[in-house]
């Protein structure tokens, strides 16, 4: 496989401390089923996904009955409270090695993680929190595992504009203009972060928080 020099969209993922309630939420407001996920045995915590197309909406959370890891948790976990939330994107690229290097400042450790029959690289920082307070994404590869996209029910659901709002939008929006060609993405300027997901479905847009 040629290894390409940018990244592309992958999917976003929402935190909470109640995953299955969540779900429940967000299935009310789709009008369709979620994915089972599953568990992170490396860092205590459990999902459940949904398709958009061509990339997905993850929902994780702490698992409170897995043992907890000896290190800080991924999505920096281990500090979240409050309302569910999109707390970080996460993009797709098959040359984690040579781009880490040259992006944004702590990306990470590179981590072999699997599920089931999923097998993928991800990039977690040391203190689990992640760059440019979620700004800028963590890196994926999924290597020779089929994209799970691929794998889960399509609903005709698809993201139509990820809007990624930071303090640190002039450090990243030179570097990711760089390596990042998907017009879905929108980076502003705002004194604290946040994300928002536009979604369309067959019942109306949807807007994530």
């Amino acid at each position: 496989m040629k290894k390409q020099k940018e990244i592309k969209f992958d999917h976003f993922a929402i935190a909470t401390d109640d995953l299955e309630q969540t779900v429940i939420n967000l299935e009310r407001i789709f009008k369709f089923p979620f994915l089972t996920g599953g568990e992170h045995k490396m860092f205590g915590t459990h999902n459940r996904l949904f398709r958009l197309g061509d990339v997905y909406l993850e929902v994780i959370a702490i698992n409170p009955l897995a043992t907890a890891p000896q290190k800080p948790r991924w999505f920096d976990l281990d500090n979240f409270s409050g309302k569910p939330r999109i707390v970080t994107w996460i993009a797709n690229t098959n040359n984690i090695l040579d781009l880490l290097p040259n992006i944004w400042d702590n990306p990470g450790e590179i981590k072999k993680l699997s599920r089931d029959n999923l097998e993928w690289d991800f990039t977690v920082p040391v203190k689990g929190k992640m760059p440019m307070d979620g700004a800028a994404p963590a890196l994926i590869n999924w290597g020779s595992t089929r994209h799970p996209a691929l794998g889960m029910d399509d609903h005709n659901c698809r993201l139509e504009h990820f809007i990624v709002n930071t303090p640190f939008a002039g450090d990243l929006a030179p570097i990711l203009k760089k390596i990042l060609f998907d017009q879905r993405i929108e980076l502003n300027f705002a004194h604290r972060s946040s994300f928002e997901a536009h979604i369309s479905t067959p019942k109306g847009q949807v807007v994530l928080e």
